[in-house]
């Protein structure tokens, strides 16, 4: 919370009584106590009853004794969502005598106007519907979504026949679908109390993204109106862009495990704003990259969906495992995109043709300094560049005016073919993929793939077949791509691979209630 206790406390036992309830039937209210009641969003213990020590909370808060304050002050205000609960949070609730405190999140939202027209533009944003609650079952609360909100409140809670029959032309929350109910239900629960510690468990599950990105944006302006902690856990980008869009001071923690280790980074907000604003960044997708293993980065649409499948075929025992393929829109640009995922430390590759060498310059420079290549290291790896390139320079063009660089490789060179070997090594070293043969169109040539760019790759996958049972359908080999990709998911399965900018860090992995 964003207020200290500490140093207010008269201010947080406010926030206590905000939870007061009467005492329970049958129940006596002891001296200096008072009853608290706290919504659990269970339908088997609604809510959560106990008695509090005034005197004892007072001192706990002066003396910050966190033993009392985790259970008496910080659990009311703290709200969990997880798969679990996440469809009943749509179901109908029990009603009650509404002149006391309500006891499910549906009853709260049902005494609390504001709530309740916030969630109906959240929405009708997000549906075109109008959330309701409706009463007229008498005995339980309903969620509804109108097709028109509703003329006033007692259309909505009334038991007249205006508010029947506006109810009756509604449709109930039951009656969509999965994901619809999951993000009416996540808005009703967090809307219904002041929660000031929201704890929610992948809250993207069942919805389309752009929902999930709708839902996050919400989220986030709700935590921050109450000045609340909005901690959430996803595999959604839509999601994690939703909160940024939102919200300036968001903190992200990537958490990893891989045999049996545990880690995690903190990445840096503006480097994630800049990965949401830029037009290349957010055109590819970049930000998907957090959920993955490894991101591969290649120049074009064509070399993408190439290599994409390669490593299809050679998973699961071999290849780069949870990879995620994303193209720049030439060699470049895959440094602009290489930085970046570098930097919130996402093991990020760069494959680009053989031709990159040609690029001397801030072109070059800007790839290796992506890397994390050392300056020192660049100067060596500046020198073999230049030797290559000019050796390529004196070779005469093949018929139909192509280079050798592109149409053969390293395999044209004389006096160069060690150092450019060397060149290909070091760079690998650093996650920097050169293709030796020349370009993307040059392996599998033993199957005759003819064509540049897109006409190449429909006619490669032709040949390469798409039904495992046939005949024709080409399986791993152990050299030319094939070994080129193994290559790949060799640095990036490498704790120890170069050019990472930041080190995790490993976690001790122990659990807790609050």
């Amino acid at each position: 919370m964003k207020i200290d206790i500490t140093k207010d406390p008269e201010k947080a036992v406010a926030l206590i009584e905000h939870f007061k309830i009467e005492a329970p039937t049958g129940q006596i209210t002891q001296i200096d106590h008072m009853w608290i009641g706290q919504h659990t969003f269970r339908t088997d213990q609604p809510v959560r009853r106990f008695q509090i020590h005034l005197p004892g909370l007072k001192q706990s808060i002066s003396s910050n004794n966190l033993q009392f304050l985790k259970p008496h002050f910080i659990a009311p205000y703290t709200v969990r969502l997880d798969g679990r609960t996440r469809f009943a949070l749509a179901n109908d609730y029990p009603s009650g005598d509404i002149k006391k405190s309500p006891e499910n999140h549906l009853w709260a939202l049902f005494e609390n106007d504001d709530a309740r027209e916030k969630a109906r533009k959240i929405t009708e944003e997000a549906f075109g519907l109008y959330f309701v609650i409706d009463p007229t079952p008498m005995q339980k609360f309903s969620i509804r979504l109108s097709e028109r909100p509703p003329a006033d409140s007692s259309e909505e809670q009334a038991l007249d026949q205006r508010a029947r029959d506006f109810h009756a032309n509604a449709t109930h929350i039951l009656d969509f679908s999965d994901g619809v109910q999951a993000f009416v239900g996540l808005i009703s629960a967090i809307l219904s109390l002041e929660h000031k510690i929201i704890l929610i468990d992948e809250p993207e599950a069942f919805l389309h993204p752009s929902l999930a990105r709708l839902l996050a944006s919400n989220m986030g302006e709700i935590a921050k109106k109450r000045e609340a902690s909005l901690i959430v856990s996803t595999h959604s980008a839509e999601f994690l862009i939703g909160c940024l869009e939102k919200v300036d001071d968001v903190s992200v923690v990537r958490l990893t495990y891989k045999d049996k280790i545990a880690t995690a980074r903190e990445l840096n907000h503006a480097d994630l704003k800049e990965m949401m604003r830029d037009p290349l960044l957010r055109s590819t997708k970049t930000l998907e990259g957090l959920f993955h293993n490894a991101v591969i980065i290649s120049e074009s649409d064509t070399d993408r969906a190439f290599y994409d499948e390669i490593n299809r075929r050679l998973q699961p025992s071999r290849g780069i495992g949870q990879a995620l393929f994303i193209n720049g829109q030439n060699k470049q640009t895959v440094h602009r995109i290489l930085n970046p995922l570098r930097k919130i430390g996402v093991p990020a590759v760069g494959i680009v043709d053989l031709d990159m060498i040609k690029e001397k310059g801030t072109n070059w420079v800007n790839l290796l300094s992506a890397a994390g290549i050392p300056t020192e290291e660049q100067v060596i790896l500046e020198k073999l560049r230049s030797d290559i390139a000019n050796e390529f320079e004196t070779l005469p063009l093949l018929s139909g005016g192509h280079e050798q660089m592109k149409k053969i490789g390293i395999d044209a060179l004389n006096e160069n073919k060690a150092s450019a070997l060397e060149l290909i090594k070091r760079l690998a070293e650093y996650g920097i993929f050169l293709v030796s043969k020349g370009e993307v169109e040059c392996w599998l040539s033993s199957l005759g793939a003819r064509g540049h760019g897109a006409d190449w790759l429909i006619d490669i996958f032709a040949k390469i077949g798409s039904d495992e049972t046939t005949a024709n359908y080409i399986l791993p080999g152990k050299d030319d791509v094939w070994k080129f990709i193994d290559d790949i998911g060799s640095w990036t399965g490498n704790p120890k691979r170069k050019g990472m900018i930041l080190n995790p860090t490993r976690l001790k992995v122990e659990t807790s209630e609050v």
